[in-house]
């Protein structure tokens, strides 16, 4: 089954066993007997399994493979797929690469940047630019289907780097376009897709516009 989206049409609650949907499409019940039609959701960083459907109304194990049981606010993005569709976190958590630079305690394989207008893959990793000159990037949004990867951009070089999210890039009270690396080795920032924008988790001698 393809990956599916839609929203919550009422907020959840931290212990709410039942939630509403603005679309139950791609939701089946499981066949307890056969095993089949199982169904997970991913709402903000928690992962759900499906017990029952009636109508848009999902009755649903909270929590799974550790995903943190939390409250979701009304229109929050609904991903809707097989277990196959969402990876273990504790898998990904458990994946070690060298050489390496870390991230909230994962460690990843860096890929260097080297262009002057280098595309930034909509992907988790640690983005690393050696660009000799200035790299004017840019970003494309999220799609639903990608809520919580996380990207890392740092710069190694004593440019001033942009990169270009067109109103994708929440940071204060509105949106901004650009991101400005000031001209030394160390500056970048780390980015999380949410609701089709990228959220600022962090960043160092970064001006946002």
């Amino acid at each position: 089954m393809a990956i599916t989206n839609t929203t919550l049409s009422a907020a959840a609650g931290l212990n709410d066993q039942v939630i509403q949907v603005a679309s139950a499409t791609g939701v089946t019940a499981p066949n307890n007997q056969t095993g089949s039609g199982i169904t997970w959701l991913r709402i903000d960083q928690e992962l759900m399994l499906v017990l029952g459907v009636s109508g848009t109304t999902i009755s649903v194990l909270r929590g799974q493979l550790g995903t943190p049981q939390q409250a979701h606010l009304v229109n929050t993005a609904v991903v809707i797929g097989l277990p196959s569709d969402f990876p273990n976190p504790n898998e990904i958590l458990n994946t070690v690469l060298a050489p390496s630079a870390i991230l909230s305690q994962l460690t990843l394989q860096p890929i260097f940047l080297g262009g002057s207008a280098d595309a930034i893959p909509v992907a988790p990793g640690v983005y690393i630019v050696k660009t000799a000159g200035v790299d004017a990037m840019t970003l494309a949004a999220p799609t639903l289907a990608q809520d919580g990867i996380v990207i890392s951009v740092h710069s190694d070089t004593t440019n001033a780097h942009t990169i270009t999210a067109t109103s994708l890039l929440a940071n204060g009270t509105a949106l901004k376009t650009t991101a400005t690396f000031a001209a030394f080795r160390g500056a970048g920032l780390i980015l999380k897709a949410s609701n089709l924008v990228w959220h600022v988790i962090s960043s160092t001698a970064i001006t946002f516009t």
